[in-house]
């Protein structure tokens, strides 16, 4: 088991991690309302966040134990930003055969165009085509490769 998460690729690492630091979120926040709260329906949300916080960890775990992701190395062409508070709203890449537009961006900072991302998609995303453009609107992670530097 830990072998399988070692060899997993950094970015669905930090992925799993992070999922799981969610149910351990709300396992400190049940425990805590156990104690001193006096409702039992606030522990609904609590057991809410345990279960698809623990549930989406344990699926990413599979998915990268059985390989059933595909790995997408392409360069930034254009990034929308939203006009309130500058977000990025989607932004076109270009791999080698194909043009992808990432539609429902997560929080990237420091991101602009020319420079190289690696996209981890699942391989049973939808992917949508419109005018020669492949559309993704969901992916697993999102990692900028970093620039090597020649001195």
């Amino acid at each position: 088991m830990r072998e399988t998460f070692l060899t997993s690729p950094e970015p669905l690492r930090k992925q799993i991690l992070l999922q799981c630091a969610g149910s351990g979120v709300g396992i400190a926040m049940l425990l805590i309302l156990l104690a001193y709260g006096g409702s039992w329906h606030f522990l609904f949300p609590c057991i809410a966040l345990i279960i698809t916080s623990f549930g989406g960890a344990a699926s990413l775990y599979d998915r990268c134990q059985q390989g059933r992701y595909v790995t997408i190395e392409a360069t930034c062409t254009e990034i929308n930003r939203a006009p309130f508070r500058r977000r990025i709203k989607s932004m076109y890449l270009r791999s080698e055969t194909q043009t992808i537009k990432l539609a429902g961006i997560r929080n990237i900072h420091n991101l602009t165009v020319g420079d190289t991302l690696t996209l981890y998609v699942s391989d049973s995303t939808a992917v949508y085509e419109m005018d020669g453009t492949m559309i993704l609107c969901s992916y697993l992670a999102l990692s900028k490769v970093p620039v090597k530097r020649i001195d």
